[in-house]
């Protein structure tokens, strides 16, 4: 190897490395801003159980998202050697946290038919919003899932990531949450109904209430072939871009 070509690759390996450093103090950065946020979370979460909003978690949900089994959306070869279980609040800022590190490189996996995911959407962060995001949001997702399917769902979740409303703030009204179900690939005339109706609104309750009974107290968290993959964020991002590569 010539010297030039030596310098090169050692270049390569440093950007590389710092690269990885910038990633890991960023992803630090969002976890430690965002950690009291996960307390509050889960104190939240068991104020809805409990009552807080009154409690309907015991109703059947009369309508559910066609293609869903067990409150879970499987996105993905259904064959696929391995299988990623993700538990997530659209309004939850550690699930867009970790949906930033891992969300390209699961997505190409997925593509290639190595991974599936199944997204058990939850939600119990309303009272961290001013106009009951995380309910509509989690609602919209089940509504692009019954019309048009997991491929057109996992572009939603993207968008709804992507573009998640700061705590406290008021998110997305309903016609931004169709306009972007339709960029999906949802038709406009199916998917508005079920988005201004909140037509899973029940089932997403049912969903929620699921999660607390599977022994789960906060999002995101993360299971890889059925065991949990990691006890704090960074381990869960960790686990998961290990399994995808």
């Amino acid at each position: 190897m010539s010297k030039k070509s030596t310098e090169r690759s050692r270049s390569e390996r440093a950007a590389a490395l710092l690269a990885e450093q910038r990633r890991r103090e960023r992803w630090r950065r969002t976890t430690i801003i965002a950690g009291v946020v996960g307390v509050v979370v889960v104190l939240l979460a068991v104020a809805v159980f409990l009552g807080n909003r009154g409690d309907t978690s015991g109703e059947t949900a009369s309508e559910v998202p066609a293609g869903v089994d067990d409150y879970t959306v499987s996105v993905g070869e259904a064959d696929a050697p391995t299988i990623i279980t993700v538990y997530e609040d659209p309004q939850c800022p550690i699930c867009r946290a970790f949906e930033g590190e891992v969300a390209d490189p699961v997505a190409e996996a997925v593509d290639a038919g190595d991974v599936r995911v199944d997204y058990r959407i939850v939600s119990f962060l309303d009272q961290a919003s001013a106009n009951d995001y995380s309910s509509r949001a989690a609602n919209a997702l089940m509504a692009v899932q019954d019309v048009a399917g997991p491929d057109a769902f996992a572009a939603m979740h993207r968008t709804l990531f992507e573009n998640q409303p700061a705590e406290g703030s008021a998110g997305p009204e309903d016609a931004q949450l169709v306009d972007w179900a339709v960029a999906a690939g949802a038709e406009e005339a199916e998917v508005q109904p079920l988005i201004e109706g909140k037509v899973f609104e029940q089932y997403v309750v049912n969903a929620t209430d699921q999660m607390s009974k599977n022994g789960v107290t906060g999002t995101p968290t993360v299971l890889i072939d059925g065991e949990q993959a990691g006890e704090t964020p960074q381990e869960s991002v960790d686990a998961v871009l290990e399994a995808v590569s």
